[in-house]
């Protein structure tokens, strides 16, 4: 079967959308995010999300790859100004993240939200159906805490709704 990653911000936005109808309807997650491409007019952005000039940002590469806070390639706790400069001095910049190397051509920006912790999830797509990774203990180390991760298989057709998800997440979960 055929893998295909996605970009952060293609699943953010699919966060954003169906959140409420299949996570919580409690808690919205508003999808603030842009994709910004070689393409882009970076002083053009305030203009269409206004909450860049308001709010501290976050920028990275979207470019399916991880380790990228190792790698010094995350730019928190910023305004525009920063994250357009930050921009500009990788866009199409050479480099290499472990045994991979390529040009850096899309950056996500996203409100920064100060924390304590991160959480780790991953989606893999198989031919049996989908393998959910789940930590309580995400962030720059998750290879680190790999025994953290719970994996919650989910076969091709399997309504979710019949799995006992909560019996599968990590003991360390809060409730």
């Amino acid at each position: 079967m055929a893998q295909r990653g996605i970009r952060e911000y293609d699943g953010k936005k699919m966060l954003a959308k169906y959140w409420s109808e299949y996570i919580s309807k409690d808690f919205s997650f508003p999808g603030k995010v842009v994709l910004v491409d070689p393409q882009t007019k970076l002083d053009d952005l305030p203009k269409k999300h206004k909450w860049l000039a308001k709010e501290k940002l976050v920028v990275k590469p979207d470019q399916l790859f991880g380790k990228r806070g190792k790698h010094g390639l995350i730019k928190a706790n910023t305004n525009f100004a920063e994250v357009k400069k930050w921009i500009k001095e990788r866009m199409n910049e050479v480099t290499k993240v472990g045994k991979v190397t390529g040009t850096l051509t899309h950056f996500l920006i996203e409100p920064y939200i100060p924390h304590k912790g991160e959480f780790y999830v991953a989606i893999k797509s198989n031919r049996e159906g989908d393998t959910i990774y789940f930590s309580n203990h995400g962030g720059v180390d998750i290879e680190s805490v790999w025994e953290t991760v719970a994996e919650i298989q989910v076969e091709v057709e399997q309504d979710i709704n019949r799995i006992n998800i909560e019996s599968k997440l990590p003991k360390d979960t809060q409730k």
